[in-house]
């Protein structure tokens, strides 16, 4: 118990001060990932001693997640990501927002192993599986490439709503092949969705705060808020808290020892 108080202390002051630094100084985005997860997941992969395979397998499937994402995001309006450098893959996704995504997806994943897991590796998924990550890598490629020279003048409408119910969808959908899963599991995940909502909404304040992510398409939101004199859609938040719900899901059943049944 007094471990725990003692990490919760250490998250909320850590945070807190990172919110107000980060703003009140306009860093940019790339160096607001490495302070915000970045430094922190390099902590918890050295305290848990994260075998290599892991972080790489973790790397290359937050990869393909960003390009989903961002590459959807930048494709339909449903935000801008301005990065320092103005580098783009295919002229739509800033090379900088892929970097921030992979820093997030590893610290996510290896919060939730070390604090809310058993703070096992299985090297041996990792290692089997990575091709099939780089496949889910090569096949968002091609779709945003397809998207970019050939279909660019299609529009998916209400398509920030769309992302929120895939990520979802399909994190169910997967737990549903499974004949029973424990409730030591859906604990695990609820509380890992709260917790790690924190440093993902401090992320959003300061990448407001200090303009690296604009919303710009008001009317394809379901509903708004203002943060900082900036319009951001609910929509958002429903992400923050769908976002690590899809990564557990995924490297627990497809890169960890998959004891969510017992």
């Amino acid at each position: 118990m007094h471990r725990y108080i003692v990490l919760c202390s250490i998250f909320v002051i850590y945070y807190g001060l990172c919110a107000y630094a980060l703003s009140a100084f306009d860093i940019g985005s790339l160096a607001t990932a490495i302070v915000l997860f970045g430094f922190p997941a390099y902590a918890l992969a050295h305290f848990s001693a994260a075998p290599t395979s892991v972080i790489i397998s973790v790397a290359t499937f937050g990869t393909g997640l960003a390009l989903l994402l961002e590459g959807v995001a930048h494709a339909y309006g449903i935000w801008y990501f301005v990065g320092v450098e103005e580098l783009r893959l295919f002229g739509i996704i800033p090379l900088e927002v892929i970097v921030v995504s992979v820093i997030q997806t590893l610290f996510l994943t290896l919060l939730y192993e070390l604090i809310f897991d058993d703070g096992e590796y299985s090297e041996a998924p990792a290692r089997h599986r990575y091709a099939a990550f780089l496949v889910f890598v090569f096949s968002i490629l091609v779709l945003l490439a397809i998207h970019a020279y050939v279909l660019k003048f299609m529009f998916w409408s209400n398509s920030y709503l769309w992302i929120v119910g895939i990520l979802l969808g399909a994190s169910f959908a997967t737990l549903a092949t499974l004949r029973a899963l424990s409730f030591a599991f859906w604990d695990k995940l609820v509380l890992f969705s709260v917790v790690s909502f924190v440093p993902l909404f401090v992320s959003l304040t300061v990448s407001v705060a200090n303009t690296h992510k604009v919303f710009a398409h008001t009317n394809e939101y379901f509903m708004t808020f203002t943060l900082y004199g900036t319009v951001v859609p609910i929509e958002e938040l429903l992400l923050i808290l769908a976002f690590p719900v899809f990564i557990v899901t995924f490297y627990e059943l497809y890169l960890d020892d998959a004891h969510i049944t017992e």
